[in-house]
């Protein structure tokens, strides 16, 4: 169960269980623990309607219970326990007025992410991972939400000179434990704020001279300025090269190291 982020939790498994209250346990590997009417949907839109699935306790997926701020809700998505090489993990909202988050392709990186997004009403975040076998493996978690989350209109704009430090990236690597920290200031606009476009990133690679590490696909649900974990193999202390597009064919680039 969750071996990474058991390692990483304070308290160990029993600092995991306090976290894991809001995670409904299935009936059965084929059940759907929170008998959604969007989940079949989503299961055929988002992920080809896989007839090899099941939800896996191996897989967790880590959420408040509730949205104290709808704008910015932290996820943690461990994977590093299943049995085999992972894909891809697509997350997924089912109630959201736009339900696809991300697809994360770990490639070298670890299958752990961490990041936020925005919530408008209560609803289980679901990750769907892709094995390499090309089986898929499922988690969800609950979190209740009051609403406002996709359809206020970013903090950014409050300022007039937001656009000065658009796109602009912090990052730390802690090469012991092979964890990346990075934020990007974007506004993240959804389109669904009166007045306001969809304004949001669509991709992010991380990359060093060996080629690929990691890829992220991002959807408008993402936080605004979104702060995003990885983990890297151990010892890697870059220099890792960032490289980020949004809608608007703004480009991106920065680079980190230890």
């Amino acid at each position: 169960m969750g071996s990474t982020l058991t390692y990483l939790l304070p308290g160990g498994q029993v600092g995991l269980a306090e976290f894991r209250g809001n995670a409904a346990v299935p009936e059965s590997a084929r059940t759907d623990p929170f008998d959604s009417g969007m989940w079949p949907d989503h299961r055929r839109d988002f992920l080809d309607d896989p007839q090899d699935w099941r939800h896996d306790p191996a897989l967790l997926v880590l959420t408040p219970p509730n949205a104290e701020d709808p704008g910015h809700v932290p996820v943690l998505v461990d994977a590093t326990a299943l049995d085999g090489p992972v894909d891809r993990i697509v997350v997924s909202i089912d109630y959201s007025p736009l339900p696809k988050v991300l697809v994360f392709h770990p490639l070298r990186a670890l299958p752990f992410l961490g990041f936020g997004v925005k919530y408008e009403i209560g609803s289980p975040l679901r990750a769907s991972v892709r094995m390499a076998d090309g089986s898929w493996r499922m988690g969800a978690s609950f979190v209740d939400a009051a609403g406002g989350g996709c359809t206020a209109p970013a903090a950014a704009h409050s300022r007039p000179d937001w656009q000065q430090d658009l796109g602009q990236m912090r990052g730390r690597i802690w090469p012991a434990f092979g964890r990346l920290r990075l934020t990007l200031r974007h506004p993240m606009d959804t389109g669904l704020a009166d007045g306001i476009s969809a304004h949001h990133l669509t991709e992010l690679t991380l990359a060093d001279d060996a080629g690929p590490i990691a890829r992220l696909e991002i959807f408008e649900p993402v936080e605004e300025d979104p702060g995003l974990t990885f983990l890297l193999p151990k010892g890697m202390t870059g220099p890792v090269r960032i490289s980020a597009r949004d809608n608007l064919g703004y480009q991106f680039n920065a680079e980190v190291s230890a």
